[in-house]
């Protein structure tokens, strides 16, 4: 074989090495991800191998047909390798991402909580409509940048590849607090929000509700903007109920200036404002409760009284139509929803925390039962064990441990 077979042989290896990533990492059942998982990644690396391989093939068959020692053909089948390797460079670039993420899950003690994070994040996403039923569960891998984020399913990643299924990242301290894993589900209420329409539908909702109820059009602005944000906070709460509330109170916390900057070009409303809508929903849904404690802390701990009066106004305006907002978000009916409200995708009632109470209580037997409810649901139980005290941090942290590396059995390929 001359000198372009052998480059093209060796190539040919290297393509077909893209679709070995499953066999390579060889991850243990216990922190393995889903069948649905693999066939949807195996599917996006066979693709690649397959477009990286057919023009390379077509050069060699011309090479085969023709003389291989003349050395215009072997000019144009060394071009092909030159283009095919850098295309497979890129390539291995997703493998390389995947194959890195994957492999945290080969870290003893690490890799089967990801798992059940991985069966949180699909809880989250698999409500009761066909478009969500449609989108891969997704993966979870721990970051050590400060929050959480998702690379949906779909985008296109930096090498141009489309991301064959949503990637959740979150910071390794949740792992460290598994009682804030709402973080996960906000995540995956992005993706819910792109699935069925909603990111540009809430803006256009609110922003019609404000005007009516006299907002002006800088509120408007500024609640349109921040329903990119708000959109996935109320896919947590709806799912979580008072989990959310009390996860996003402990997670943002940041130096006074930033818990109180207003700004118009940022998405994420400030952080004051986004735990005190968390305190609304639990208000509408279900009256009086430990919200309003919260609720008085929080106002105590991060006072306006030292603020330029134009942005104590600006924020207290705010918070005048966070009820406003509040119920639009409860009561719009929608028409990918059928003439629905949102609600309609959770159930608010089983997680009021006056039915969750008795079950968060029996965790101090240490018989904590937490047989028919959902996952996202089991995490309200949680937030109530913390917050009555019915469990050591250390302890609790202990039996969820065990609670999530159980969780990835919930999982129903």
């Amino acid at each position: 074989m001359n000198a372009p077979l052998h480059r093209y042989a060796a190539t040919l290896r290297r393509i077909e090495a893209l679709t070995s990533l499953q066999k390579m990492v060889a991850l243990p059942p216990e922190s393995d991800i889903s069948p649905r998982q693999w066939n949807a990644l195996n599917h996006a690396l066979h693709v690649s191998a397959e477009k990286l391989e057919q023009p390379l093939t077509e050069h060699i068959k011309v090479l085969l047909r023709s003389n291989p020692a003349d050395m215009d053909i072997q000019r144009k089948l060394y071009a092909a390798l030159g283009e095919t390797e850098l295309r497979l460079t890129k390539a291995y670039k997703f493998f390389d991402m995947y194959a890195d993420i994957l492999s945290q899950r080969l870290i003893p003690g690490l890799g089967s909580l990801l798992a059940g994070c991985d069966a949180l994040a699909q809880d989250a996403l698999y409500r009761n409509h066909p478009a969500l039923h449609l989108v891969e569960p997704p993966l979870v891998h721990v970051d050590p940048h400060f929050g959480a984020s998702i690379a949906r399913q779909d985008v296109r990643l930096p090498d141009g590849t489309a991301n064959p299924m949503a990637m959740i990242q979150i910071p390794y301290s949740r792992i460290l607090e598994k009682w804030n894993l709402t973080s996960i589900l906000h995540e995956a209420g992005h993706e819910v929000m792109v699935r069925l329409g909603m990111v540009g539908l809430w803006p256009q909702i609110v922003g019609e509700v404000l005007k009516r109820e006299g907002g002006s059009s800088r509120i408007q602005h500024l609640f349109g903007m921040w329903m990119s944000e708000i959109g996935p906070d109320f896919w947590t709460f709806g799912c979580s109920g008072i989990a959310a509330a009390g996860g996003i109170r402990e997670l943002l916390i940041l130096p006074p200036a930033m818990m109180t900057r207003v700004s118009d070009a940022d998405p994420h409303p400030p952080p004051w404002l986004r735990v005190l809508l968390n305190f609304e929903w639990c208000r509408q849904v279900w009256g009086k409760g430990i919200w309003d404690i919260w609720e008085e802390e929080w106002l105590n701990l991060f006072p306006l009284e030292n603020l330029p009066e134009k942005q104590v106004h600006l924020l207290e305006t705010c918070r005048k139509y966070l009820p406003v907002v509040s119920r639009a978000m409860f009561t719009t009916r929608l028409k990918v929803l059928s003439g629905k409200p949102m609600t309609v995708l959770f159930d608010l009632e089983n997680l009021h925390p006056a039915k969750l109470q008795p079950i968060a209580a029996s965790a101090k037997s240490g018989k904590l039962t937490l047989r028919g409810l959902r996952p996202s649901a089991q995490l309200a139980v949680f937030r109530l064990v913390k917050e009555s005290q019915y469990l050591s941090p250390e302890n609790l942290d202990k039996v969820m441990g065990e609670w999530l590396k159980k969780l990835k059995h919930f999982v129903n390929d």
